[in-house]
C-alpha cells in the first residue's frame, strides 16, 4: 500500500462588484470530509535530503580497496558463470516485485519439472529478463544503501533493535485485529487460519528499527567491494558486453544483504531488501507475513499526534490485508463477493460525484480489495478510538486527526496511485462507512457523505451494529484517543528523533 499528499487549495469566486476581499464558502463535512480536514491541513513533511532513487551512482572504490589483494594472475571468470544465474534471477524477480507487484518463484519455469534446464538455455534467459530491467531497476539497491545512511545522518534517533512504542501499537492493532475476527460472523475455520497468519506476523518500522548507522555502512562497503571483486574476474571483452554492468550490480548484492542479514535477523532476506529500498519512499506494505511501515518520510514529525494517527492508520490497513485479498480463500465466498461487490459501489459513487473529477478510467474493479480494507481499518480505529474518548467531541477529534494525518500534499486532489484508487476518493468512502459518523456531523439523508444503514458495507459477513462504535460510560477521561497515545509513548520514551 502507498499513500500521497496533496494541500487542498479552496477556490474561490469573486463576486462582481464587491468592495471586499471575497472569502473561502465553509467546507461541509457531510458533502466531502476529506477536504473538510485538509483544508486546514498545516502539516510540512520533515524535510530530509536524501539520494533519490533513480540517480546513476557510480559505485565507489572503497578507500581500503587493495587492488593487489584482487590479482588474479590473467585468469578470468567468463560473464556467465561469474555470479550464479539463479541468484540473478532472484534480485531481477524482487526488483520487479517492487516496480509491478508480480512475484516470480520459478525462475527458469523448470522448478517442479524432472528435467532441468541446460546451463546456456538458462544464460539465456537470464540475458532477456535482465533486458527488461532498465539501469534505473538495477540501481535501486545501492542507491537505497546512500539514502538510508543518509537519512539516519540527519536524524537523532536512539539506536534500538525494536523500537518499544511502535512495536506496541503494532501488538495492540494486531490484538484488535484478531478481536474484530473472533467477534466477525466468519466461519470457525477461517477464524482459526485468519487468527494464525496474524498471530505470526511481524513488523517493521523503517529507520526506528534496527537503525545501527554503522550496519547500513558495513553493507554498503560489502556491495562496494564485492562489486570490485567480481569486476577483476571479468575480461575486457566481457566488460564490454551491454548485459555485465547489471550482472555485477545484481551480483553484489548477495554479499551485502548477508551483512544486514547478521544486525538484522528477524526478517526474510527478500523482505529485507524490500523493506532497505522501500526506507526511504513514503511506502507502506505487507510482504511474506511482514509489514512494513514508514513512518519519517510520510509524516511531520513536529505535529506528532497526527504522525501517530497515521502510523495507526497504515499499520491497521496493512494488518488488514489478511483478510482482503489474502484471506479471500478462507471465507465464505458470499461474504467476500458482498464485500468487493459494495465497497466497488461505493467508491464509484464517491469518485462520480467529487467536485474534483479524477481521470478517466480512474476506477479498476480487481484493486476494490484496498477500499474493502481501508473500510475495516477506519472502522476499528474507531472502536479502539471509543474505548478511550468520553463524549462525541473526543470520538470527532480522533477522526479528524487520522484523516489530518493522512492529508497528500502533492499539486491537486484525486491524482491517479498505482494499485490504489486516488486516496481523497477511498478515505471519504471509508469515513462515509464509518457508522457513527452522520450522527457525529449531523449529515441527513442526500447529503453526499450520509449513508443509510442499509448502505453499510459488511467485509466480515455481519450486519452493522452501530452500539460498538459508540463511547463506553465507564472510560476514564484521559484526554481522548491521540493524547492517550501521546502518554504511552512519553511511558515509553519514544521520540521521533528530530534534529
Amino acid at each position: 500500500m502507498a499513500f500521497y499528499r496533496v494541500l487542498i487549495i479552496v477556490s474561490c469566486l469573486l463576486i462582481a462588484k464587491s468592495s471586499h476581499k471575497p472569502t473561502e464558502p465553509p467546507l461541509n463535512p457531510c458533502n466531502d470530509f476529506y477536504d473538510y480536514v485538509c483544508a486546514k491541513d498545516t502539516r510540512s513533511i520533515t524535510n530530509l535530503s536524501f539520494t533519490s532513487m533513480d540517480q546513476e551512482l557510480e559505485i565507489k572504490m572503497p578507500d581500503e580497496y587493495n587492488a593487489t589483494e584482487i590479482v588474479n594472475n590473467g585468469t578470468t571468470v567468463p560473464l556467465d558463470k561469474l555470479v550464479k544465474l539463479t541468484k540473478v534471477m532472484k534480485w531481477c524477480t524482487e526488483i520487479e516485485v517492487l516496480f509491478t507487484g508480480i512475484f516470480t518463484m520459478d525462475y527458469f519455469g523448470d522448478l517442479f519439472s524432472n528435467k532441468k534446464m541446460v546451463h546456456s538455455a538458462r544464460y539465456t534467459a537470464v540475458r532477456t529478463r535482465l533486458r527488461e530491467i532498465n539501469n534505473t531497476m538495477v540501481n535501486i539497491y545501492y542507491n537505497a544503501l546512500h539514502a538510508n545512511i543518509e537519512i539516519l545522518e540527519q536524524m537523532d534517533i536512539p539506536i534500538t533493535q525494536r523500537n518499544e512504542f511502535f512495536h506496541w501499537m503494532f501488538d495492540t492493532v494486531k490484538n484488535n485485529t484478531l478481536l474484530e475476527i473472533e467477534n466477525s460472523g466468519l466461519s470457525q475455520k477461517a477464524k482459526t487460519k485468519l487468527r494464525k497468519g496474524i498471530v505470526a506476523s511481524k513488523s517493521f518500522f523503517a529507520f526506528y528499527d534496527s537503525n545501527n548507522i554503522t550496519a547500513f555502512k558495513e553493507a554498503k562497503l560489502a556491495y562496494e567491494t564485492e562489486y570490485y571483486r567480481l569486476q577483476s574476474l571479468l575480461s575486457l571483452e566481457d566488460l564490454m558486453n551491454p548485459i555485465a554492468e547489471k550482472i555485477l550490480r545484481l551480483g553484489a548484492i548477495d554479499a551485502s544483504i548477508a551483512v544486514l542479514e547478521k544486525h538484522i535477523p528477524f526478517y526474510d532476506i527478500r523482505f529485507l531488501f524490500q523493506a532497505i529500498v522501500a526506507n526511504p519512499t513514503n511506502d507502506a506494505f505487507q510482504y511474506l507475513n511482514s509489514n512494513h511501515i514508514t513512518v519519517i518520510t510520510r509524516n511531520d514529525l513536529r505535529q506528532p499526534e497526527k504522525a501517530m494517527a497515521d502510523t495507526l492508520f497504515v499499520t491497521s490497513h496493512e494488518m488488514m490485508h489478511h483478510l482482503y485479498p489474502y484471506g479471500l480463500s478462507v471465507e465464505t465466498r458470499s461474504i467476500s463477493e458482498e464485500a468487493w461487490s459494495c465497497a466497488s459501489r461505493e467508491v464509484k459513487m464517491m469518485g462520480n460525484t467529487d467536485r474534483v473529477k479524477p481521470d478517466f478510467g480512474w476506477f479498476q474493479g480487481d484493486i476494490a480489495h484496498e477500499d474493502v480494507v481501508n473500510i475495516i481499518a477506519m472502522r476499528m480505529v474507531m472502536k479502539m478510538a471509543a474505548n478511550k474518548s468520553i463524549n462525541h467531541k473526543q470520538l470527532k477529534e480522533a477522526l479528524e486527526t487520522v484523516v489530518g494525518g493522512l492529508c497528500k500534499q502533492s499539486d491537486r486532489k484525486n491524482k491517479p496511485i498505482p494499485h490504489h484508487h486516488p486516496l481523497e476518493i477511498s478515505l471519504n468512502t471509508a469515513v462515509r462507512q464509518y457508522p457513527l459518523f452522520s450522527s457525529l456531523y449531523g449529515c441527513r439523508a442526500g447529503e453526499r457523505m450520509f449513508a443509510k444503514p442499509e448502505e453499510f458495507c459488511k467485509p466480515l459477513g455481519d450486519n452493522v451494529t452501530v452500539a460498538e462504535y459508540e463511547v463506553k460510560g465507564n472510560v476514564k477521561d484521559v484526554g481522548g484517543f491521540f493524547k492517550d497515545l501521546m502518554n504511552t509513548s512519553k511511558s515509553l520514551n519514544f521520540t521521533y528523533g528530530i534534529l
